[in-house]
């Protein structure tokens, strides 16, 4: 085991989130730039748009008092079946925003020439949002975590249409002043509390990722290093095998967390990249000892197994979104591993993720064909 950590039991670590900032970092972009470029994904993938009718806005959603669905004491491994109906049909009308402004965003860059309607019709919808202060009201536990993924949806959806010369620059303003706010809440929220598992495991690594989608989107550098020193903090917790001792600890889910915990590293660290920093070095690279562990796994799960002692389910089934951060892993590293579940589940899209991700990094041939 690695010697950083105390063991895989859920017991509290003593590198606190104030150790892993660096002096020595080099200088990043003075304006922030996001982890995919809008005019290459649309010169490799672009096609004559269709047509295009704007939804209308939904209502905006302003609590999400809503709670989990895992059993108790079953290390969130068992899914209580009524608690999570109940919470999907509470979490619907936000969750439907997202997935529809993430939709119509890929409809921009996927159009070539540009569908400046689709991109009017984005800001429509977040600009309607936000100055209802959309979910910013009360929360529980569970709604918290809604509302940290979603900030990383309605950033993405503004930073890949906001470079449309036709959108109108005040409206553009009125949604960052809400994309701030829903940024500082999940920041605040990310930054106490750290006792708690889900102020350490994947919940935060998803939190760094959507504070530094707002960060870009935003240019805000201090808001972004605060998501650098998160991100540093994960890579500290991998093992020197490749696992995650919180996300082993979650039992017959410990494969499912494991692939769940990846996505928004590798966009943190690909958003490194484009601005100047090596985050996947980090750690002696630890995110590739996570990604190879993993990816390992899908093939044969015999070790997450063994080591959490419980035969490896997912949640749902093994998908096209669980796997949509191999589209930017596999563009900058061409990792072989991978091309078989990128072929077969292509395109890969993700919402959390913001969208179709095979549209944003794939390459239109694999290095094997």
């Amino acid at each position: 085991m690695n010697k950083r950590h105390v063991n895989a039991l859920g017991l509290v670590w003593f590198v606190t989130l104030s150790q892993v900032t660096s002096a020595a970092d080099p200088p990043i972009a003075n304006t922030l730039h996001p982890p995919f470029d809008v005019a290459a994904a649309r010169a490799r993938h672009g096609t004559a748009p269709t047509a295009f009718t704007c939804p209308v806005v939904p209502p905006p959603v302003h609590d999400l008092t809503i709670g989990g669905f895992y059993e108790a004491d079953s290390g969130s491994s068992v899914v209580d079946a009524e608690a999570e109906r109940r919470y999907k049909k509470a979490a619907k009308p936000f969750n439907d925003f997202q997935k529809i402004i993430a939709k119509m965003s890929d409809q921009y860059i996927a159009s070539n020439p540009p569908q400046a309607a689709a991109a009017k019709c984005v800001l429509a919808w977040l600009e309607d949002w936000g100055q209802a202060r959309a979910i910013l009201g009360k929360m529980s536990a569970q709604g918290g975590f809604v509302r940290k993924w979603g900030l990383g949806v309605i950033a993405v959806a503004y930073l890949k249409v906001r470079g449309e010369p036709t959108l109108d620059e005040d409206i553009k303003k009125g949604v960052e002043i809400w994309i701030r706010r829903l940024a500082q809440t999940v920041r605040a929220e990310y930054s106490t509390g750290t006792e708690r598992s889900s102020g350490r495991n994947n919940h935060l690594y998803w939190a760094a990722w959507s504070v530094m989608a707002a960060a870009v989107a935003l240019d805000d550098h201090e808001m972004f290093d605060w998501s650098v020193g998160r991100y540093r903090f994960a890579m500290d917790q991998i093992e020197d095998d490749g696992t995650l001792p919180l996300e082993m600890v979650r039992r017959s889910k410990a494969l499912h967390y494991h692939l769940y915990s990846i996505p928004p590293l590798v966009l943190i660290a690909e958003t490194g990249a484009r601005n100047g920093l090596d985050l996947y070095t980090e750690q002696g690279g630890a995110l590739h000892r996570l990604i190879r562990r993993t990816v390992a796994g899908l093939d044969d799960p015999s070790f997450f197994a063994a080591r959490s002692g419980y035969k490896q389910q997912w949640r749902g089934s093994l998908n096209a979104a669980k796997l949509a951060w191999m589209e930017p892993y596999y563009a900058r590293f061409k990792d072989p591993t991978m091309i078989k579940w990128i072929r077969k589940f292509r395109p890969l899209s993700h919402t959390r993720q913001g969208g179709d991700q095979t549209l944003l990094f794939g390459m239109k041939k694999l290095t094997a064909e």
